[in-house]
């Protein structure tokens, strides 16, 4: 009987590692695909530059990235399918004089088990470049940034050098809000630029002026249209800042740019100011003297009454930003 149960239990153990033992392998549906990226020039030739870092970004951020081959070639494995994704580059390794602008593609289909090839159109960028100045001269080490406000997935950064000299290169198209940082927690210096990249003509090559950095700009002046579309009325406008006890005028431009808001920065002493604004003449308005009031609803307005103009009090070291909608034209 010993013998039976021993050998009844050498037999139930086989048959349960029978009832174990796994059944043939089925393949799993295929769930990740490939992008195949080639860099090209504008026109579509291969661009053989190795090194350039291209990413697949899906909904949840970066899928897939890698570096580029002597042929400018990278294929971007292991990203999730079936979904679209965009194809950027991330890192461009320097080019000398001919410095590339970022490119991208969006709405790329990534198909579960397979590669789909796509190109990045890389051509020379832009260059920007000018000097910033505090109270005791040069800054130097100072962060300055470039962010493109058409194309707000490009955005620059670096730091002034020991004259508070700036350059960005490789900027794509469009146009560039500039800020220039006292301090991290200092109101920035901003002005506006507009660059070219390389396309049907040689790429843009800007110098800006100086510009002064300070830790706090006291008084921020605005304006805009009243629908918010880039009104030329605005285009390089002169703002007029009077302190009221002493007659004392700060005198200030908007950039040329057209944009959907215009501002000019202030460093003026603790006071009362009035606020003037005079716009462009253009082929359908004449030049408008406005001065800074209030609506009838207490909302701040431009109007044309200077008795009706609101005083606005500064204090120096601590920013106050100041403005409204411009009358419509004509209006």
């Amino acid at each position: 009987m010993k013998r039976l149960a021993t050998a009844g239990g050498l037999v139930a153990g086989v048959l349960a590692l029978g009832l174990l033992a796994p059944t043939a392998a089925v393949a799993a549906p295929a769930t990740v695909g490939s992008v195949a990226v080639q860099l090209t020039t504008a026109d579509g030739t291969p661009r053989n530059v190795a090194g350039v870092e291209v990413a697949a970004l899906g909904i949840e951020g970066i899928d897939a990235d890698g570096l580029t081959d002597a042929n400018g070639r990278v294929v971007l494995g292991g990203i999730p399918s079936p979904q679209t994704v965009t194809v950027t580059t991330r890192v461009i390794p320097g080019q000398g004089a001919a410095t590339l602008a970022p490119a991208r593609r969006t709405g790329v289909a990534v198909v579960a088990g397979g590669t789909t090839s796509t190109t990045l159109a890389l051509s020379v960028g832009a260059t920007a470049s000018g000097s910033i100045v505090g109270p005791a001269g040069a800054l130097a080490g100072k962060t300055v940034t470039a962010a493109n406000q058409t194309d707000t997935w490009q955005n620059f950064q670096t730091t002034s050098d020991a004259a508070g000299r700036y350059e960005f290169v490789g900027l794509g198209s469009g146009q560039y809000t500039i800020s220039a940082y006292d301090s991290r927690d200092a109101e920035p210096a901003h002005w506006k630029t507009l660059v070219q990249q390389q396309g049907a003509s040689t790429a843009s090559r800007v110098t800006l002026s100086t510009h002064y950095v300070h830790r706090t700009y006291d008084l921020e002046v605005f304006a805009n249209s009243a629908d918010r579309a880039p009104d030329p009325r605005l285009s390089g406008a002169t703002v007029n800042v009077v302190d009221t006890a002493t007659g004392v005028t700060a005198s200030s431009r908007f950039s040329t740019l057209l944009d959907s808001e215009q501002s000019a920065q202030f460093i003026v002493p603790t006071g009362q100011y009035v606020i003037e604004l005079v716009t462009v003449a253009t082929p359908t308005s004449a030049a408008l003297h406005l001065w800074l009031s209030r609506s009838v609803d207490g909302r701040t307005a431009y109007v044309v009454d200077r008795a009706s103009a609101l005083p606005v009090r500064v204090a120096y070291g601590s920013w106050s930003g100041w403005g409204a909608a411009v009358p419509v034209a004509n209006g």
